[in-house]
């Protein structure tokens, strides 16, 4: 009876085993990925892909620095990648892309042409701009409305009512919310409840920067009032890792920027809370809901 008991507890310890490899080897979509100019100096795009098969990212959101960087991971990789368009197309600087007149047209050439599925990252803030009524921002909103292609909005405000505002004038147009909008989950709910249109995505910087209490505890359990709240919108949330070193910068003239290396890092930490969760929930949050909202299935 004593070795049976044996028997059964080693037998339960290896199909634990096998389900964790099992989740690990589940198809990912990361939703949130650099590739600029800075990057390539030190991650060639043969490497990101490969850094992406290793981890089994099937479906990649990438955003290239200049726009058209993104395109060469798509080159390698059509069927895993999907590029979305970043509208810094002047001195690649991001803290006043909504004041360049010529964005808009930009946006619509982009899209137009079927090489690019989106738009962003796109970076605003509370107080430093866009002006909400600024002519630019909207337009950029509006033409990515007409395409039916999501735009990733990065905001920086200590609450959900600046993207709410936005939201709700842009009905018609998906967002995707960037690092859960660097906010708790009580606010995160307000605005799910408040915009239909609104998906919300975990980019990884957690581990490294976190704006408050981290997404998952010390021991990479999903925090409760997360889960609580994904319970409520199970298919509204997705992951990201958004590979760029140092986070603390805007952009590195002076030497490269060495996220990719970061990755493989990144994913684990997703991995470690997404396999605690139920397996229904945690297929839709690493795959199924990014998959849907981008219609690749």
């Amino acid at each position: 009876m004593k070795r049976l008991h044996t028997w059964l507890f080693v037998l339960t310890g290896v199909c634990s085993s096998l389900a964790v490899m099992a989740a690990e080897r589940s198809p990912v979509a990361d939703v949130h990925i650099h590739y600029k100019w800075s990057q390539a100096e030190v991650t060639s795009p043969q490497q990101a892909i490969a850094l992406l098969e290793q981890n089994n990212v099937q479906l990649a959101v990438v955003f290239g620095t200049p726009p058209e960087m993104a395109l060469e991971l798509v080159e390698l990789a059509p069927q895993r990648v999907i590029a979305f368009y970043q509208p810094y197309i002047d001195n690649l600087l991001k803290p006043n892309w909504f004041l360049n007149r010529r964005v808009p047209s930009a946006v619509r050439k982009a899209l137009a042409s079927g090489k690019f599925h989106g738009v962003g990252e796109i970076h605003v803030s509370d107080g430093i701009g866009p002006n909400l009524d600024s002519k630019i921002f909207n337009d950029v909103l509006s033409i990515a409305a007409e395409f039916n292609a999501p735009v990733l909005i990065h905001t920086n405000a200590s609450n959900h009512s600046y993207m709410k505002r936005i939201c709700s004038r842009h009905s018609q147009t998906r967002f995707i919310w960037a690092h859960a909008g660097g906010l708790g989950a009580k606010e995160v709910g307000k605005l799910l409840e408040a915009c239909s249109n609104v998906w919300v995505e975990f980019s990884a910087r957690d581990p490294y920067k976190s704006i408050g209490e981290q997404v998952a505890d010390d021991t990479g359990t999903l925090r409760a009032s997360w889960l609580e709240l994904i319970k409520r919108y199970p298919e509204r949330f997705m992951i990201g890792s958004d590979p760029i070193w140092p986070i603390s910068e805007i952009d590195s003239w002076h030497r490269a920027d060495t996220g990719w290396d970061t990755i493989n890092d990144l994913y684990t930490y997703h991995n470690r809370w997404i396999n605690k969760l139920p397996s229904e929930m945690a297929e839709r949050i690493r795959f199924r809901n990014a998959s849907e909202l981008l219609h690749r299935r």
